[in-house]
């Protein structure tokens, strides 16, 4: 499963890694096209971003006292649970103890 919203940041990692010359510019539009192209293969169950998933993302915000979630991660975690997948994939700590908070694995990048 992926969504439009973890396309769209791991893309700005890539812009962000241009930017600060880790990468250059043809890499980068390589590095896009190979992930839309991956995006669109069908290989990925595209999960929706629709209200319900952002009323489920709200509930999260409000329910985890434990965890500072931002929105991102609050969205990234509703779009998991609303999609019915088992695990989350991440690199970040906040991000992952929301995830196995609301009950998902993780594995981490």
């Amino acid at each position: 499963m992926i969504s439009e919203l973890a396309i769209t940041e791991v893309l700005s990692a890539v812009a962000r890694r241009r930017r600060e010359g880790m990468i250059t510019p043809h890499q980068a539009l390589e590095i896009r096209d190979a992930v839309l192209a991956d995006a669109d293969s069908g290989s990925f169950h595209r999960l929706d971003m629709s209200p319900v998933v952002h009323r489920e993302a709200e509930r999260l915000l409000f329910q985890m006292e434990s965890v500072a979630l931002r929105t991102l991660d609050s969205l990234h975690v509703a779009a998991a649970l609303m999609g019915a997948a088992s695990h989350v994939v991440t690199y970040d700590a906040r991000m992952r103890a929301a995830s196995l908070h609301a009950g998902l694995k993780t594995l981490d990048l």
